[in-house]
């Protein structure tokens, strides 16, 4: 689903759930997460040598006329004019909409479709033909449900075919006119000059996107190449207990909220825990973060200051938060400090090994 979430975290960021409720801690990798709550033993990691280590370049994906379009148009919703639409007015195509949303299929909640003061943009999306158009004429302060069948391409592989429904709430609406490209107004609001500076400068701004992910995707090869090696055999239990906590921290507190039965939460847990997409990419960030942890182990490698001063910046700014503030939490949440340490460390021994490889030409 197409996305767009403008809520903004107000006050200090005291805890660490109050950093997972900002979305802070989702750019942690799985090396805050081995140290288990459950009784689960962590397997030996041999370091793999990172001699001969040569991974071919990811090229970046071309800029074509049609991303920019895609930009502009972004700008001009962004840029828009905006009136709330009263309760029970009706929701217009083009609409912003604030959702609550529980997904069924099979009569069970639908892992990953569970979402709570989600703003979206009331446009057809092709990951989910019909969801968005159903929207239409809603009215503000409604709870209703749509059904439709779950595309092919539908992320849960195991669910692509069924017949879904959606409950949903409909919390608040906001009617938006957009500005004509060229208008003065649009120009001003920009603040990039002519029509044709703002493309010059959204052109810029997606060469760099595309080259940073190049850079982001040609990182990744190389720590599967590290995987590869090093061949980590992982517990089914340690893996239980990455997703465990993965949906208590995401879906559990949603549904707590809305009255699901002891009986109903473990249902829902369950439809994380047997989906093979989710267990193969729990697998992976556990097997790497043991990789790297032994890496810098072996190497002897720890967070530079000013990169770990960076990250700090670099946290704040994603929560809303002042730098002053979110040091004092890390200050007084010695778990939270912890966390921090362990995602400066693995972003250390990422940028060590990357030092180490051997990046070749892009395959032909």
């Amino acid at each position: 689903m197409t996305t767009k979430d403008d809520s903004k975290g107000g006050g200090g960021a005291r805890s660490l759930a109050e950093l997972h409720a900002l979305g802070i801690m989702k750019r942690m990798p799985a090396a805050y997460s081995l140290d288990s709550t459950e009784p689960v033993d962590l397997p030996f990691v041999l370091p793999p040598s990172l001699e001969g280590l040569t991974v071919a370049l990811v090229p970046p994906e071309p800029l074509t006329e049609q991303d920019l379009v895609e930009r502009f148009d972004a700008l001009r919703h962004q840029h828009a004019n905006r009136r709330d639409r009263q309760p029970g007015e009706d929701v217009g195509a083009g609409d912003e909409v604030l959702l609550d949303i529980l997904g069924f299929a099979n009569g069970k909640l639908m892992p990953f479709s569970t979402r709570e003061n989600w703003w979206v943009h009331v446009s057809p999306d092709p990951v989910l033909p019909g969801f968005f158009e159903a929207l239409v004429g809603a009215k503000v302060g409604q709870s209703f449900g749509i059904e439709l069948t779950l595309p092919a391409t539908y992320p849960v592989e195991s669910l692509r075919g069924q017949q879904a429904r959606f409950l949903l709430d409909v919390k608040a609406a906001r009617e938006l006119k957009l500005l004509e490209d060229d208008s003065p107004e649009l120009l001003k609001r920009l603040g990039m000059g002519t029509l044709t500076d703002v493309m010059r400068h959204l052109a810029d701004d997606l060469a760099r996107e595309h080259t940073e992910e190049m850079d982001r995707r040609t990182q990744e090869r190389v720590l599967d190449v590290l995987v590869e090696r090093a061949n980590v055999e992982l517990p089914a239990k340690l893996v239980d207990e990455e997703i465990r906590r993965r949906w208590a921290e995401t879906e559990r507190p949603i549904l707590a909220r809305k009255d699901f039965q002891p009986d109903e939460l473990q249902e829902a847990l369950e439809g994380w825990l047997n989906d093979p997409l989710t267990r193969a990419d729990a697998a992976r960030r556990l097997a790497l973060a043991l990789i790297l942890r032994a890496i810098a182990e072996r190497d002897g490698v720890q967070p530079d200051r000013k990169a770990t001063d960076a990250l700090i910046d670099d946290l704040a700014s994603l929560s809303n938060v002042s730098r002053q503030e979110l040091g004092r939490s890390v200050k007084e949440d010695p778990a939270l400090a912890r966390k921090l340490y362990d995602l400066a460390l693995h972003l250390a021994t990422v940028d060590h090994v990357m030092k180490k490889v051997k990046l070749t030409a892009p395959a032909p």
